[in-house]
């Protein structure tokens, strides 16, 4: 028995010995340069794209058993642009179809793998080529007589590079550190999972990112479906996890899908790819907790080459949930494409991430000009919308607004916004806006009005309103035209028409200015504005404005308080943040009711005033007496005032037939 058992283990290490002695003999005998014109021919013929490999190729027993080929160079024709170069690349090769002269290769691990994608202005690919022949699995090359075969069961890509350019979107991306592994790979429709991890640069915004992607995935690409089950996405402190999947992509293609992300705090997130980091203007203003700010999301998709569906979106921020569905159709050579949605929100308070509406302090410099942020004028035109919006409540920017309503539609590139009433600080708020991009250039229409708005309440919410309180009311056409937004800011016209119901209003700056110009009284006048209040309320307070063909100039504002007449034109330079309006101050005498009143002396006159400022100065420095045509006013006063009282001497003590004559000669006298 020791005998057999022994003549067994000998003939087994034989057998060892000769089966190693056969392989080593093949790998002496056969020269793996040999497979470069094979590889190289056969990748050209499936791709149409040149490959050129500049390096050696040996045989390799580490990471894999096969092939090491070094340097490989990728090139298309029909570009200048080099598409991929590759340090490094093992194939796993099997030993046994060796004997057999055959190549089969079942693994590729690669490192340094470099690509570029570049698109021109005309939207041309370097990597699109001319038709090139039908793919196979398997293909020969009479270079050699080499038969080539691939199965490929793992992939590992290590330190991997993308470079994306496209000249038509303005996209200059770069994606470093890509790093792709995947285990029994294959893709005859059974599982096999994978994971790729990257960081991603945006070159023209200057912000990154490190992404990384885990799933299983089920290939069967003769029935043309793929599916990616288990799905982990993170883009930290985002997290996605669902499913994907897509039909019949070979001739009808079909896909669905459900996503749902973990609980994160979404400032976090704004701050890492949103908000430039050192934009104090977009920081978040007050303190918040830990638990809140806490933001999750839910959607589910499905879609075909006509349409893409989705069914369900829901948003929750805290406490703040807000649900959607909607419905794109494709447009074709004969029908615009379609959009359809509604939104529905509770309860929204997004105060903490929209901008304060509190003015600026004075240390603060101007804003700069605001880019000419063009239009989606082409969008608009090439498809039809139909949108509705239900919001409960809304807090942004410090304002608040309650049962909102609005319809939104676009049809043959004519878009109207209708805004139902909303509540608006114990008032309302409606308006109606058409943007008709069809004309040349796009013009655009809004009306709109508030209606008996608490001023104190809107105050709390808006600093610029605690001057006054009562129900405003307001009434405004207006018409802009262009394709950018400065374009439309720029030509705006039209009229607003307001007044203050039960109004009680600060003068503190009227008076003010008053009390300045009577510091250049005649001796003795005294202060015309001396006696005021600094809050009076009127009994009437109406005005309008008109815009000419912008905001920077041509604005004529007209207000009437009582016995008081505010007449002003100028404009306000939004990219300064200032603004420059030469005024005329009037105070009436009887009959208009004299809630201000001043000596008859100065009743009537057009007090000249001139309101020079930026935003940012103190409200007390925003207007001035223009002292010079004070100083003219008040030299005509004196002189009317003498001329007056001669007349006067004239009649009482001048015989009736030389009065003519002595009123002419103090005319003279006076000039």
């Amino acid at each position: 028995m020791k005998k057999l058992i022994k003549i067994l283990v000998l003939t087994l290490a034989g057998l060892v010995l000769l089966i190693g002695a056969g392989l080593a003999l093949v790998f002496l005998v056969m020269d793996p340069v040999r497979y470069k014109p094979t590889i190289e021919s056969v990748f050209t013929q499936q791709t149409g794209l040149q490959l050129n490999i500049a390096g050696e190729i040996d045989w390799a027993f580490s990471p894999v058993f096969g092939l090491s080929v070094n340097d490989l160079r990728l090139s298309n024709p029909a570009a200048r642009q080099e598409l991929a170069s590759l340090a490094a690349l093992a194939i796993k090769v099997e030993p046994w179809a060796l004997l057999d002269g055959r190549l089969e290769m079942q693994e590729f691990v690669a490192s340094n793998l470099h690509i570029n994608w570049i698109v021109d202005a005309n939207g041309v690919s370097n990597w699109q080529t001319a038709d090139s022949t039908a793919t196979q699995s398997t293909a020969s090359s009479a270079a050699g007589g080499s038969t080539i075969a691939a199965a490929i069961e793992q992939i590992t890509i290590s330190n991997a590079s993308l470079s994306i350019q496209d000249a038509g979107r303005g996209l200059n991306t770069t994606f470093s550190n890509l790093n792709l592994s995947s285990q029994n790979t294959n893709v005859e429709n059974r599982p096999f999972p994978f994971e790729l991890s990257f960081n991603v640069t945006d070159n023209v915004a200057g912000q990154d990112a490190e992404v990384s992607l885990a799933s299983t995935a089920t290939v069967d690409l003769a029935a043309g479906s793929a599916r990616f089950d288990d799905l982990q996405l993170k883009l930290n402190p985002l997290q996605l996890s669902g499913s994907l999947a897509a039909q019949d992509f070979r001739n009808n293609l079909s896909w669905s899908g459900s996503l749902a992300s973990n609980t994160f705090a979404l400032t976090d997130f704004l701050d890492i790819y949103v908000r430039p980091a050192a934009d104090d203007a977009l920081a978040i203003p007050g303190d918040y907790s830990a638990d809140s700010d806490q933001f999750s999301m839910h959607f589910e998709f499905n879609g075909n080459s006509q349409q893409v569906n989705l069914p369900a979106l829901s948003l929750t921020l805290d406490d703040m949930q807000v649900t959607a569905d909607a419905t794109y159709t494709f447009g074709s050579d004969s029908t615009p494409a379609n959009l359809r949605y509604n939104l529905v929100a509770d309860a929204l308070d997004l105060n903490r991430y929209t901008a304060s509406t509190a003015p600026a302090s004075a240390e603060e410099p101007a804003a700069p000009a605001p880019p000419a942020t063009a239009l989606p004028i082409e969008l608009l035109s090439s498809m039809n919308i139909q949108g509705r919006h239900s919001i409960e409540s809304l807090a942004a920017a410090g304002l608040t607004f309650t049962g909102i309503n609005v319809g939104l539609n676009v049809v043959n590139g004519v878009l109207r916004l209708d805004v139902q009433p909303v509540g608006f600080y114990d008032g309302q708020i409606t308006s109606t806006l058409n943007f008709d991009t069809r004309q040349t250039p796009p013009s655009l229409t809004n009306i709109s009005s508030l209606r008996n708005v608490n001023l104190a309440a809107l105050a709390q919410g808006l600093p610029a309103a605690n001057f006054a309180e009562g129900r405003f009311n307001l009434e405004a056409v207006h018409t802009l035209r262009g394709s950018t937004v400065s374009q439309l800011r720029d030509t705006i016209s039209g009229t607003s028409s307001f007044s203050i119901a039960d109004s009680t209003i600060d003068i503190g700056m009227l008076k003010q200015v008053l009390s300045s110009i009577s510091v250049l009284s005649p001796a003795g006048t005294g202060d015309m504005a001396q006696q005021w209040p600094d809050v009076v309320r009127f009994s009437n307070l109406v005005g309008h404005l008109i815009l000419d063909q912008g905001l920077d100039q041509n604005q004529q504002l007209s207000v009437t308080l009582d016995n008081v007449d505010i007449a002003a034109n100028g404009g306000v330079d939004v990219s300064a943040g200032s603004f420059n309006y030469n005024v005329l101050l009037t105070v009436f005498g009887p009959p208009a009711v004299q809630t201000v009143p001043v000596t008859e002396l100065y009743q009537g006159i057009e007090w000249p005033v001139l309101c020079n400022a930026t935003f940012a100065t103190d409200i007390s420095q925003y207007c001035g007496p223009d002292f010079g045509k004070v100083r003219d006013l008040f030299l005509q006063i004196s002189r009317n005032q003498v001329q007056r009282r001669a007349q006067d001497a004239v009649t009482d003590q001048v015989p009736a037939d030389l009065q003519d004559a002595a009123r002419g000669l103090l005319d003279q006298l006076l000039r």
